[in-house]
């Protein structure tokens, strides 16, 4: 009888050869679909000051600076977030994720609500919640739950097919006890994602995989071992620096997989916030868009995710890109470092992870 090991080899190697001879026809012909050299016309929500980037294997090009689910305020967060939607297609931004089921659903209602950002303006990718695939949650996991959760989501946005299932390799919240095992994402659960694509795919639901996570093994694992995975989803601040010659921006470029920063401003250190202040609807920094310019000096990111309450914040962030070949002044070098000062001031030990991720 095999041993699970080499059933598991099999497996992948299969559903590999799968992916390297038919992931570019399950795009082919749709709007989504580009080429690296994608003609500006072809490019969803194409805005001349924009810049945009290709998303590894996936072939799409997403704006440098994208939009994620956390931040809607006031009370009415449908309406909030329909005008951040809006607003975000004006100023060119394409590329949407989600994590939480709640706020797939609230984003899947203000994009119905919306004028001008419905399902067909956004590449989206969103998690598997309440699935988490580390070591910790593994007991809880089944293709069953991943299914549904699909599913779920595509009730959410009230289409027939979304374009990037990411579960998540980490969030913290309420049962999260060792921080070891919640890092980690084993074999046995990346099997079993991997296994949950394939049909998804084949049906027709998701068109491409990707996993976010807090701990930088998971992705050395899913990138030296999974060629089924499109995108890496990870933390990575203004501050980040490569790892010496052995870096995941490094091993993501060779795998042609692509890779978007999450948490750019530090949960709000940056601007001397605790992380529970995030959602109160805080005014914009006139220096945001130093932070994302800084981050988007690096080449191998696809995009950056900053945190948005109101469209005001989206104007600011952009600018990011806009000005990003523009060289740095003295003022914007001491903005930076006070910013740099100030995360490691408002660092709460929730947050402290963060730390992990001033090397990739």
């Amino acid at each position: 009888m095999p041993s699970h090991e080499s059933t598991r080899r099999g497996f992948l190697k299969t559903a590999a050869g799968s992916v390297a001879g038919g992931s570019l026809a399950t795009v082919a012909g749709t709007a989504l679909a580009q080429a690296p050299e994608a003609p500006q016309e072809k490019i969803l929500n194409h805005n001349p000051k924009m810049t945009y980037r290709r998303l590894g294997k996936t072939g799409f090009m997403i704006s440098e600076v994208a939009l994620g689910g956390h931040g809607a305020v006031g009370p009415d967060q449908v309406a909030n977030r329909a005008a951040v939607l809006d607003r975000a297609v004006e100023l060119g931004m394409n590329y949407v994720d989600n994590n939480i089921a709640g706020e797939c659903d609230l984003y899947g209602k203000a994009m119905a609500a919306s004028k001008s950002a419905g399902r067909d303006k956004w590449f989206i990718g969103f998690a598997s919640w309440p699935q988490k695939v580390t070591e910790e949650y593994e007991s809880q996991l089944t293709p069953e739950k991943m299914t549904k959760s699909i599913d779920d989501r595509l009730r959410s946005y009230k289409t027939d097919m979304l374009d990037l299932w990411r579960p998540v390799g980490a969030t913290w919240g309420k049962g999260q006890t060792n921080l070891a095992t919640l890092l980690m994402v084993t074999h046995k659960a990346l099997d079993m994602v991997v296994e949950v694509f394939e049909k998804a795919k084949q049906q027709g639901k998701v068109r491409f995989l990707g996993i976010s996570a807090h701990n930088p093994k998971v992705f050395r694992r899913v990138l030296s071992e999974y060629p089924q995975f499109s995108v890496i989803i990870f933390p990575y601040l203004f501050l980040t620096k490569e790892f010496g010659g052995d870096s995941l921006l490094k091993l993501a470029q060779e795998k042609d997989v692509g890779v978007v920063g999450l948490k750019p401003f530090g949960a709000g250190t940056v601007f001397g916030l605790k992380p529970q202040q995030l959602d109160k609807g805080q005014k914009v920094d006139p220096n945001a868009h130093l932070l994302v310019k800084r981050m988007l000096q690096e080449k191998r990111l696809s995009a950056v995710i900053p945190g948005v309450n109101v469209p005001e914040h989206l104007d600011e962030n952009v600018q990011g890109s806009y000005q990003r070949d523009e060289p740095a002044t003295e003022k914007d070098e001491q903005a930076l470092d006070r910013a740099r000062r100030s995360f490691y001031a408002h660092l709460t030990p929730g947050y402290a992870w963060l730390r992990h991720w001033e090397t990739v």
